[in-house]
């Protein structure tokens, strides 16, 4: 019998706070500490709970789990290698260009020494 009570007070909580958000009006905002005891009493999975706290208690949000972080440090070494591939190409390229002009240049001096 509590729990039908419980969800009927989420229900009207939910309620409540859509019809503040859709009023717009600052008077009728409620606090982070209201929100927060909303959040509590929600049915709302624990990492969303979570997640939500953090943002209402001014944290960030794990967008990712607790894998956020191993996954920016991936992708920054995965822009780290790429740029070091095409570094490397261009300085193959450039040092191939130089080198055939050098040949090029000697084979000219050749020819004017025949």
């Amino acid at each position: 019998m509590a729990d039908v009570e419980d969800n009927v007070d989420v229900e009207t909580k939910y309620d409540t706070l859509e019809e503040i958000l859709k009023s717009n009006d600052p008077s009728k905002m409620p606090s982070t500490k209201e929100l927060l005891e909303m959040l509590e009493t929600s049915n709302v999975p624990e990492d969303m709970k979570d997640n939500l706290r953090a943002m209402l208690t001014g944290g960030v949000p794990q967008v990712f789990g607790g894998y956020g972080s191993i996954l920016a440090v991936l992708f920054v070494l995965l822009i780290f290698f790429i740029l070091l591939f095409f570094g490397y190409k261009l300085y193959k390229s450039i040092k191939d260009k130089e080198k055939k002009r050098q040949e090029k240049k000697m084979a000219k001096q050749m020819k004017k020494k025949k």
